[in-house]
């Protein structure tokens, strides 16, 4: 199977378009302050590491070298080019991350800094960047950096830009809202991959154990999903914030829409290292109790045990993953310990249209999301009281 079919067995969730925010962010939160910088205070920026790179899917380093001599071309003519977007954070770390001019920001790193050994280069380049292609000043195709005249360096240093500063204090959601806006051109950026940039460090760090293969927990999530859910856009990770939203937010306190709640719930991950240690646990408990009881149909629809293999759906994913993260331990055994019945449990709920519905189209709306978690945990609750009472009468007799 290959990824693009593997992604494509995850069900696309429809209905979902029209699903508002019901409670706006405040539009005096909005703090952005636009900053004239040179093109030389820019690289001495990346230079001593104060310009962070994000974690995107789109990684740094994808222009063509015929694209990046274009760029630096421009700035040899000193023509206007667009406006940069970075984020200060909420940190004290004095850090700049970009939002918007990656692949810019990655080629002046690539012409004027890759043959620099006292640094860690960012863009993936060993050698510098040879100007080809020119359209005008062709007598520089061929040169690099160290190569052009002092004058032509200096015309491209002392260029002036704008940049646009979203400032500390700005609220999370704000800032979501402004990368979202910012990303629309050419292959915008998924929801997932912003809410990566936004939330670089240590959330993102634990979101990613969770679906590495490195660690025992993301081992399981990959063995239970059976593959299917890949890092391709960041796929894996959006599920994975699912997760750790329902786990930490309980559903009753769902506002739509999905994104702002996912991250909510990705801005609630505790620093504390004991803290993030109970969420891998219990996500661990979760997923392999997931795949005991179902094996390789875990979070997938089936109306009848006859049924044919059904997309990962992510609805079903969400309840049964953070539900299961919550049960106790005698609840988990009892479930280990009838499996069979657990199952056939779930497949009659499926028959519920209410329940159904939940699964399967405007699966973000307030409605659909309180109704599948209800549905589950009452179908839970059942199962658990009535293996109890089958077991006492079976003791009794």
């Amino acid at each position: 199977m290959t990824e693009n079919e593997q992604i494509d067995d995850i069900e696309a969730e429809i209905g979902n378009e029209n699903v508002t925010i019901n409670v706006p962010f405040n539009p005096n939160d909005i703090n952005i302050k636009i900053v004239q910088q040179s093109i030389g205070q820019i690289v001495e920026k990346l230079q001593y590491d104060i310009i962070l790179i994000p974690k995107y899917q789109r990684l740094p380093n994808l222009w063509s070298p015929k694209k990046k001599s274009r760029f630096i071309e421009s700035l040899m003519l000193d023509l206007p080019i667009p406006l940069f977007y970075f984020d200060e954070g909420n940190d004290n770390d004095k850090k700049w991350r970009v939002v918007d001019g990656l692949q810019r920001i990655s080629t002046l790193e690539h012409f004027i800094l890759a043959n620099r050994k006292d640094r860690i280069n960012l863009s993936g380049n060993k050698a510098p960047l040879i100007l080809q292609d020119l359209e005008f000043l062709t007598d520089y195709n061929g040169k690099t950096w160290e190569e052009l005249p002092r004058d032509i360096k200096r015309r491209i240093t002392d260029n002036q830009v704008t940049i646009n500063l979203i400032g500390k204090g700005t609220p999370n959601q704000v800032k979501y809202n402004i990368f979202s806006r910012i990303n629309q051109g050419g292959e915008p950026l998924s929801s997932q991959e912003i809410r990566t940039a936004l939330f670089q460090g240590f959330r993102i760090d634990l979101l990613e154990s969770l679906v590495s293969n490195t660690t025992e927990e993301g081992r399981a999530f990959i063995t239970t999903t059976d593959g299917s859910v890949k890092s391709k856009r960041q796929e894996d990770l959006d599920f994975i914030t699912r997760f750790i939203s329902f786990y930490l937010i309980d559903y009753t306190k769902y506002q739509p829409d999905l994104d702002t709640f996912l991250t909510q719930g990705t801005e609630r991950i505790s620093e504390n290292s004991s803290e993030q240690h109970i969420i891998k646990t219990d996500f661990l408990k979760s997923m392999n109790l997931s795949f005991e009881v179902f094996g390789k149909e875990a979070f997938r629809k089936r109306l009848n045990n006859t049924d044919s293999r059904k997309p990962i759906n992510k609805s079903i994913f969400e309840v049964i993953s953070s539900t299961f993260a919550k049960i106790s331990d005698e609840e988990r055994m009892l479930i280990q310990a009838n499996k069979d019945e657990f199952r056939q449990y779930f497949v009659d709920l499926q028959h519920d249209k209410v329940f159904w519905n939940a699964i399967t189209a405007s699966t973000a709306t307030k409605e659909s999301v309180i109704n599948r978690h209800t549905k589950f945990n009452e179908m839970l609750n059942r199962f658990i009281h009535a293996t109890k009472s089958k077991h006492q009468q079976l003791q009794i007799s």
